[in-house]
């Protein structure tokens, strides 16, 4: 099988059986990413949705987090 028809599959496969998760979509900014990927290293998926739409709503961009008191 060449590259290309590959691809098609994996992308095919992909479309079918994809999870739909809220840093995947369309409009998710690099930093809800990678705050997903942090927080994913050793966690289940779902015990980061709840944490992770925390987060974002507290710290919606990396200089909100920056400007929080070192003790936060």
């Amino acid at each position: 099988m060449d590259r290309t028809r590959l691809a098609g599959v994996v992308i095919a496969w992909y479309d079918r059986h994809a999870r739909d998760l809220p840093w995947r979509a369309p409009d998710a900014t690099p930093w809800a990413v990678m705050v997903s990927e942090f927080m994913l290293q050793q966690t289940p998926v779902s015990r980061v949705l709840g944490p992770w739409r925390e987060w974002l709503r507290r710290w919606p961009t990396p200089s909100a987090l920056a400007a929080e008191p070192v003790g936060e």
